[in-house]
C-alpha cells in the first residue's frame, strides 16, 4: 500500500495548538527548535516533515462525526447510539451550539496551513536537496512535495470555506485568508475574507500546482506509464499523493459548491452560471483525465473486492486505506455475532431514493413497484448499499420481523436494544463480509476512504452542465444528460440497456434533471460524508422527517407486511434555518476581535 513517504514520522514535530494566540506559536515540542529546522542543509528531512501533517484533512475513515457516518445527521441514515453526536444532534434541541458545534475542523485545518507556510518558506530552496543519489531524483522529490504543499493549502482552505462560510449580515462571507506564516498578534487582528476572494485563492494555489509541472499526471499504473520516475518517490499506484487530476476534481467540487443556491445569494444569473460552467469544465477535464465508469466488480456479487480495492481501482483518484475489522465490528448486524454492533441504520428515506432496475423511482407508474415485496426488482446499487428484511448477509438470513433473530425477543444474545436498528435497516456499503469474529479471525480487510471518484466528477458535471445550461447543452463534447446516462449505465440501469440516452427511457423522458440529478448524487456518495453538504448548498429542506420500516409478519417471515411511514425518531427536533451554514467556534470569536459570527449563531 502507499503510504506518503517516511515524513509520517514526523508528525509529532508539532504542538497542538488552540485558539488564535496559540495557532501561529512558532515553538516546537520534543526540544526540536526552530532554528534547528531551518537550518535545513543540515536538516533537510525535517523541513520535508513539515507540511506532511497537512495529509491529516484527508480523512482515513467516512466516519467523520465522532466515529458515526455524517449521514446519520441526514435524512439518509440513524445512528443506533442514543449517546452518539447525531442522534443527540436530531432529538435534542438546542445542542448545538457555537461552543458544541460537532463538525469543526477550524483550529486543525489552520495549523496544517500554517505548517505548509512554514514548508513553502524554505522547503523549495534552490540549494536544499532532499536525495543525495542523484540530481534527477532530488529534483523529482521536490517537485512533488512543492506540488503537495500548493494542493494541500488548497484543500484545506476548501473545507474551512465548505464548513464555515455563510451571511454576515446578509452577505455570504469567508473565512480568514492567511497566505503566510503569521504571528500570533496578526493572528488575532484576522477578519473573514469574502467568498469571492476565498475562491480565487484556492484556486490560485490549485493552478499553481497544475501549471507549474509540480504534480504527477493521473495514471492507476503511475509509475509504469512513466518510466522515469523513482518508485520509491511516486509509488506503484499515485492514489496516496495529489495528482493533476486530484487538483480538477478538487476545483470542480469547489466551483459547483460556489455556483450553489445557498452561497449565491445577490449573484446575477449570469455570475451563475459562469460558476457552474467553471465547475463543468474542471469535472470534464478530470473525465477525459480518468476516461469512462469502469462497471469492472460494480455488481452486488463482488461488492467485497469492490470495496477492499485500494490499489488498482479506477475508480479512485486520491484516497487513504486502512487495514481493519472495526468498520464490521461496527456495522455488522447483531445476528452475525455478539461483539458486533450494527451502529449505521440506513433510512427508508434512502431505500425510498433508489429506483428499480427498469430506471423509473418506485412512485412512477412504470417502475413496477411492488409495495407487497418491496425489495425486489430494484436498482443493483440498492443491494450494495443497504441490508433489508430477509436479506442474505454472510450466508444468513438477516430476520428484522418480531421474533426474528436480529429482535431482541428471537436471539437471547440480545439483551437490549443497543445493538437493534432504530429503521430495520443495516449499512452494506463499505463493509465486507471478510472478518469471521465468530472464529477470531486475523484476516483484516483493506478499506479505501475516497477524497475523489471518478463518479463524483461526472454527477459534478451533470449537475453543473444542468445549470449552466440544461440538459442538452454540450460542454466539451458532452451533456449533463448523457453525463447522468454514464453513471446510470455503469450500474446497469435500467437492466442489460446499451450506453445510449434513448435506452434509458426515464431519463431520455425527462425535460427538468434537477431531481434526478440530485437522486442520483444521493445513492452514489451515500456514506461518503457529501448529503450533509449538498442539503445545505442546495437551500433544501433540512429537517425532513426520518422514516423507518416497520415490520409484521406471520408465517415466521416468509409473509411480510411492512409500514414505511413512521417516524425513526421519537422525537425529532428541526434544525434552524441558520444552521444552514456552519458556526465559527465560539472561543474563535471571543479571542479574535475582528472575527465575525454567521448569523443567527450566538
Amino acid at each position: 500500500m502507499k503510504n506518503i513517504n517516511n515524513y509520517i514520522l514526523l508528525f509529532t514535530l508539532l504542538v497542538a495548538f488552540v485558539g488564535c494566540d496559540d495557532f501561529f506559536e512558532e515553538d516546537f515540542n520534543n526540544n526540536l527548535t526552530e532554528e534547528t529546522v531551518f537550518n535545513y542543509q543540515l536538516n533537510p528531512e525535517y523541513v520535508a516533515g513539515l507540511y506532511v501533517p497537512a495529509y491529516g484533512a484527508i480523512p482515513n475513515s467516512y466516519t467523520t462525526l465522532n466515529g458515526n457516518f455524517l449521514d446519520c445527521a441526514t435524512d439518509n441514515a440513524v445512528t443506533n447510539n442514543y449517546d452518539a453526536t447525531p442522534w443527540k444532534m436530531r432529538t435534542i434541541s438546542e445542542y448545538i451550539t457555537s461552543s458544541n458545534y460537532p463538525i469543526s475542523i477550524w483550529g486543525r485545518n489552520y495549523r496544517y496551513i500554517k505548517d505548509i507556510y512554514k514548508f513553502l518558506s524554505v522547503g523549495l530552496n534552490d540549494d536544499i536537496v532532499y536525495r543525495t543519489s542523484g540530481e534527477e531524483r532530488a529534483d523529482q522529490v521536490k517537485e512533488r512535495m512543492g506540488g503537495e504543499a500548493h494542493f494541500l493549502l488548497a484543500l484545506n482552505y476548501f473545507q474551512l470555506l465548505r464548513d464555515f462560510a455563510g451571511p454576515v449580515n446578509g452577505q455570504i462571507m469567508g473565512v480568514p485568508i492567511v497566505n503566510k506564516d503569521i504571528t500570533a498578534a496578526e493572528a488575532r487582528n484576522i477578519s473573514r475574507s469574502s467568498y469571492e476572494d476565498c475562491v480565487d485563492f484556492i484556486v490560485a494555489h490549485i493552478d499553481t500546482a497544475l501549471s507549474s509541472g509540480l504534480l504527477p499526471e493521473y495514471s492507476n499504473d503511475y509509475v509504469g506509464s512513466h518510466p522515469g520516475l523513482e518508485q520509491s518517490i511516486y509509488g506503484d499506484v499515485a492514489l496516496g499523493i495529489p495528482t493533476t487530476t486530484a487538483c480538477n476534481a478538487l476545483k470542480a467540487r469547489l466551483y459547483l459548491y460556489a455556483a450553489s443556491p445557498a452561497f449565491t445569494v445577490g449573484k446575477s444569473d449570469a455570475e451563475i452560471k459562469a460558476l457552474y460552467t467553471k465547475a463543468a469544465e474542471a469535472a470534464k477535464l478530470v473525465i477525459d483525465e480518468v476516461g469512462g465508469l469502469s462497471s469492472e466488480d460494480y455488481n452486488p456479487t463482488d461488492i467485497d473486492d469492490y470495496y477492499t480495492k485500494a490499489d488498482g481501482n479506477p475508480e479512485l483518484i486520491l484516497r487513504r486505506a486502512t487495514q481493519t475489522t472495526s468498520w464490521e465490528q461496527d456495522n455488522y448486524p447483531p445476528s452475525i455475532h455478539l461483539s458486533v454492533q450494527g451502529r449505521t441504520n440506513p433510512s427508508q428515506n434512502l431505500v425510498d431514493a433508489f429506483p428499480m432496475a427498469n430506471g423509473y423511482p418506485i412512485a412512477d407508474g412504470m417502475s413496477g413497484y411492488d409495495s407487497d415485496n418491496p425489495y425486489a426488482g430494484r436498482d443493483p446499487r440498492f443491494y450494495m448499499t443497504v441490508i433489508y428484511n430477509n436479506a442474505t448477509f454472510k450466508n444468513e438470513r438477516i430476520e428484522m420481523w418480531p421474533g426474528g433473530n436480529n429482535t431482541i425477543e428471537g436471539n437471547d444474545q440480545i439483551a437490549d436494544d443497543s445493538r437493534i436498528s432504530r429503521t430495520n435497516y443495516y449499512l452494506r456499503k463499505h463493509i465486507t463480509q471478510i472478518p469471521n469474529f465468530a472464529a477470531q479471525s486475523t484476516t483484516k480487510p483493506w478499506h479505501y476512504t475516497a477524497t475523489f471518484r471518478a463518479v463524483e466528477a461526472y454527477l459534478t458535471f451533470a449537475e453543473a452542465a444542468n445549470g449552466a445550461g440544461g440538459p442538452d447543452a454540450a460542454i466539451g463534447g458532452l451533456t449533463a444528460r448523457e453525463a447522468l446516462r454514464a453513471v446510470r449505465y455503469r450500474a446497469n440501469v435500467p437492466a442489460n440497456a446499451d450506453a445510449s440516452v434513448a435506452s434509458d427511457p426515464y431519463l431520455a423522458g425527462l425535460s427538468d434533471l434537477s431531481g434526478v440529478i440530485k437522486n442520483e448524487r444521493r445513492i452514489e456518495l451515500c456514506f461518503e460524508g457529501h448529503r450533509y453538504y449538498d442539503i445545505r448548498r442546495w437551500n433544501d429542506d433540512l429537517n425532513v422527517k426520518v422514516k423507518k420500516a416497520t415490520i409484521t409478519t406471520s408465517n415466521f417471515g416468509v409473509t411480510s407486511e411492512y409500514d414505511f411511514n413512521r417516524d425513526a425518531y421519537p422525537t425529532q427536533v428541526d434544525f434552524p434555518e441558520y444552521m444552514r451554514y456552519g458556526a465559527i467556534p465560539r472561543n474563535e470569536i471571543l479571542t479574535c476581535p475582528n472575527l465575525k459570527q454567521n448569523d443567527g449563531w450566538k
